[in-house]
């Protein structure tokens, strides 16, 4: 994601919704932005080439109750999931939902995620009575679920991951602490699971780097583990396949939280210093030498999202004291130059290939 030489980068125009808290930040197009906040709305912005950012569009009451993740379609389409139990597909050409997803149990939904190679929207569920699950839904005919995995967490499922290639290849974390592989193909749920791995900590966000598995708790605890065969005890004990622990990153990475994991950058905060960094990673291998750093961030609020433009350099930011930031990087005013440079292991430039994708409208 960086160079040699850490780029500087300085706030651009920010968009304020206080008291609300901004909670996530997707990019539907290289110039328009999705974002869902605290008043259950969802906000798309037209953010331009520059360092401006202009809403657009406001989708009031988008839920019944707090939206606790969105997962992009396509260009005019993304996916929402509510503690109210329902999913729906938001089109902002009509700037209206035009589909709803529901489930047997109707728990509230905690996370979800969209797989372009399949057509398939999983979402995992809060922990009600004894049963936490994923659900999975063909978006082609969302009527009812194709998958309920109901027995593999029993709390809160925070996370849900689908591999970038491996078509049906599908992580869910949990507050429960584990991390979960399914093979989605499988409609049985104990031949479905692949791979079940105890981080030992309640899990923030998981996911792959590469074909191994990485995860970070509520603690700031962070591994990174490899994919194995549930029916072989002794994979696990190879030496090739030892999970590396990098503990509680906290001190070493020099923040008091993390904020997420990207794809090539890792972005952490702090508080007391109203500080924001991205620091560049690639596989195990986390760059601290090059990290950027975004001096006053959100103040003394919570970043509670980071969306990386690497097209036109620039980083938006969204915390608890309700603003949407832009970022720019010194001296650059169009496409990105040479300075912004791939480290990350998933951010390949590649050819651009036709593709039949399915439109949900």
């Amino acid at each position: 994601m960086f160079s040699n030489k850490s780029p500087k980068f300085t706030r651009g125009k920010s968009v304020g919704y206080s008291p609300e808290y901004v909670y996530t930040l997707d990019a539907l197009t290289p110039s328009r932005v999705v974002s869902s906040l605290s008043d259950r709305s969802l906000r798309v912005f037209d953010t331009g080439s520059g360092a401006n950012i202009t809403e657009i569009a406001k989708l009031s009451n988008a839920h019944k109750s707090n939206i606790t993740g969105v997962s992009v379609v396509d260009n005019n389409a993304a996916l929402t999931a509510s503690e109210d139990g329902v999913a729906k597909v938001w089109d902002f050409r009509q700037n209206k939902a035009t589909r709803e997803l529901r489930q047997s149990t109707n728990s509230p939904l905690m996370s979800i995620a969209y797989s372009k190679l399949t057509n398939t929207v999983a979402s995992g569920t809060e922990l009600v009575g004894q049963d936490a699950g994923v659900v999975l839904w063909d978006l082609r005919n969302p009527q009812k679920p194709v998958r309920e995995y109901i027995d593999s967490h029993n709390d809160d499922v925070t996370c849900v991951t689908f591999h970038p290639t491996n078509a049906h290849s599908l992580l869910s974390g949990a507050t429960d602490g584990l991390v979960t592989r399914y093979n989605t193909t499988i409609s049985d749920e104990d031949d479905a699971v692949m791979q079940v791995v105890n981080h030992g900590a309640s899990i923030h966000c998981t996911g792959f780097v590469g074909n191994d598995i990485y995860a970070l708790s509520h603690m700031e605890t962070f591994s990174i583990y490899r994919p194995t065969d549930k029916h072989d005890e002794a994979e696990e004990d190879k030496p090739e396949n030892q999970a590396t622990v990098f503990g509680d990153v906290r001190e070493p990475w020099g923040c008091e939280y993390v904020v997420d994991i990207g794809k090539g950058y890792v972005a952490v905060g702090s508080n007391s210093d109203a500080k924001l960094s991205l620091i560049p990673m690639k596989g195990e291998k986390v760059f601290l030498q090059h990290r950027i750093e975004l001096p006053g961030a959100h103040g003394e609020e919570v970043v509670r999202c980071v969306l990386v433009d690497e097209r036109n350099s620039r980083i938006f930011t969204g915390g608890e004291d309700g603003n949407v930031s832009v970022w720019q990087m010194e001296g650059h005013l169009g496409e990105a130059g040479s300075e912004w440079s791939e480290i990350g292991n998933d951010r390949q430039k590649r050819k651009k290939q036709k593709e039949k994708r399915f439109k949900p409208y």
